[in-house]
């Protein structure tokens, strides 16, 4: 209701409502809020019962296609009503009974029940037409008064027909007539279903399998969105953050599995350089990223790196020397390129479960195609420990990776 914008908000004076498609399972408040309703749209929806709607005297048009209705009530008192469009519901053979309460409707000259079960029985269409003698059309069908003379003259047979077949059935047609009752009304609805042998729910289509099931999808999506705030909001907690951020490198013990890792997502391409002499890690880790928040470390059979925080440990294909390894980075593209010389040249060539080719970055973009735009990151090593840690001094800023300023570059960006 909160869409009557187009008349600046007043509900009182509307005269046309569009309700379709938002899974209303009653109709409360509208004939108290909207009486001067002329035309209401309330299809694909899952409303079980027509109530509430007696306040609408001038109510000319109800949609009501696809939903839950199994009998006509409760428009008796609609006095204008022109036009009600049933279609696909699920009224039955004994819901035919419950048409006799459009009998007070004077005015209804259009009526459609296509795609009810009811629509099936061989004499609906004179039992409709002789019960409501002051329609002018039927599921689109103009009824022409030859019809309804011949129609008024079956519909004492076919009404004896038809309480005798629901007696067959076991439906009492008495019960059947009486419109003020309704078969779905409470909101505790059974369950209509059974599981299977492989654990499958399987239910009958009825009205009360479509709420059962929207309501089932109902709490799917509230829990999916509750996990999704959730989740957002650890994204913009700082103090989430910070704990999922390392200081450091993990410490590896003696003989452990080397695990591979890239909690950043790094693009990156491990491989044996142009002559086979060393093994080359090029990892793409932007162009604008402050050199001090990369670490390195070289072991003879695993390599980390820590940028910002963020861990990429990877088994090397071969055993190198960490004395002897060195870090560049591209001023250009920001790439960060690790050589790291082969312990044995004469050794059994890189295992290639541990290498992944330069497929994935063109090979433009490798800072070894740019030598004279790359400056070399210090190494520091510890003494006694065997092993090379590559790292920024904190005396050497990102800004001496920047390029000179090239007033004819277009796609030069100066430094923030």
């Amino acid at each position: 209701m909160q869409r009557a914008e187009h008349n600046d908000g007043i509900l009182a004076t509307l005269e046309e409502v569009s309700l379709h498609q938002l899974n209303i399972e009653k109709i409360e408040l509208l004939g108290h809020m909207c009486k001067h309703l002329r035309i209401l749209y309330f299809q694909s929806n899952l409303i079980a019962r027509l109530e509430n709607l007696h306040k609408l005297k001038e109510l000319e048009y109800l949609n009501m296609a696809v939903n839950n209705l199994t009998k006509i009530q409760n428009l008796q008192r609609c006095e204008s009503l022109q036009k009600l469009d049933l279609t696909v519901n699920f009224l039955d053979k004994a819901g035919l009974l419950s048409v006799q309460s459009l009998q007070h409707n004077d005015h209804l000259a259009d009526l459609y029940l296509l795609g009810n079960p009811c629509a099936e029985w061989h004499g609906y269409r004179p039992f409709i037409v002789g019960t409501l003698p002051q329609l002018r059309k039927l599921d689109g069908q103009q009824i022409p008064p030859s019809e309804g003379i011949a129609a008024r003259q079956m519909l004492p047979g076919l009404l004896q027909q038809l309480r005798q077949e629901l007696l067959a059935e076991g439906i009492d047609p008495d019960k059947a007539a009486q419109v003020e009752d309704d078969s779905v009304t409470s909101d505790d609805i059974a369950e209509t279903g059974y599981r299977d042998e492989s654990g499958e729910m399987r239910r009958p289509w009825c009205p009360a399998t479509r709420i059962l099931e929207h309501r089932e999808s109902q709490a799917q999506e509230a829990e999916a969105e509750s996990r999704r705030k959730a989740q957002q909001q650890s994204y913009c907690n700082p103090d989430d953050i910070k704990t999922q951020l390392r200081e450091d490198f993990p410490a590896i013990q003696e003989g452990e599995d080397i695990r591979q890792k890239n909690e950043g997502k790094w693009e990156f391409t491990l491989q044996d350089s142009a002559n086979g002499a060393a093994v080359e890690l090029d990892v793409e880790i932007g162009r604008y990223m402050d050199t001090s928040l990369v670490k390195a470390d070289v072991q003879p059979l695993f390599v980390q790196l820590l940028i910002k925080g963020r861990l990429l440990q990877l088994r090397l294909p071969c055993e190198v020397r960490p004395d002897s390894s060195k870090a560049e980075r591209s001023a250009a593209t920001g790439h960060l390129l690790l050589t790291m010389p082969k312990e044995d040249l004469s050794g059994a060539a890189s295992n290639p479960a541990y290498t992944r080719p330069s497929a994935s970055l063109p090979a433009h973009d490798r800072p070894s195609a740019l030598p004279t735009k790359i400056q070399p990151i210090s190494r520091m090593s510890k003494a006694g420990s065997g092993n090379t840690r590559v790292a920024q001094k904190t005396s050497q800023k990102a800004a001496t990776m920047c390029v000179d300023v090239d007033d004819d570059n277009e796609d030069f960006l100066p430094e923030l």
